[in-house]
């Protein structure tokens, strides 16, 4: 199904918020910090660069099945996100639209 599907729809999150909101044990939580991970969208976290320095291992939507959707919307808001959007966004699908609020965005703008 997921394969035939022609549209997506995602949140961006931050990196270690969201590895600790799904309890993942703390070596692997030691290790996304390592890695600098700073951005996670459905079990992939993404460094400041946008690439994946971790992915969990999961049945469902897989960040290759994006590559072949006509439209993909990634959601996240909140100034806190802006820089787990800004580094989601350097590698997300051409066809990719983000919707966010001001916040976010006035800090993304900032760099």
């Amino acid at each position: 199904l997921i394969r035939q599907s022609n549209a997506a729809v995602h949140s961006i999150g931050e990196a270690i918020s969201m590895a600790e909101r799904r309890s993942m044990p703390k070596n692997v939580l030691a290790m996304l910090k390592e890695r600098k991970a700073v951005s996670e969208t459905f079990g992939y976290f993404f460094d400041d660069k946008g690439k994946v320095v971790y992915k969990i291992p999961r049945i469902g939507l897989q960040l290759e099945d994006l590559a072949n959707m006509d439209c993909i919307i990634a959601v996240a808001g909140g100034s806190s996100k802006a820089r787990a959007i800004a580094a989601y966004m350097k590698n997300a699908p051409e066809k990719t639209y983000l919707i966010t609020d001001e916040g976010a965005a006035k800090m993304i703008l900032k760099g």
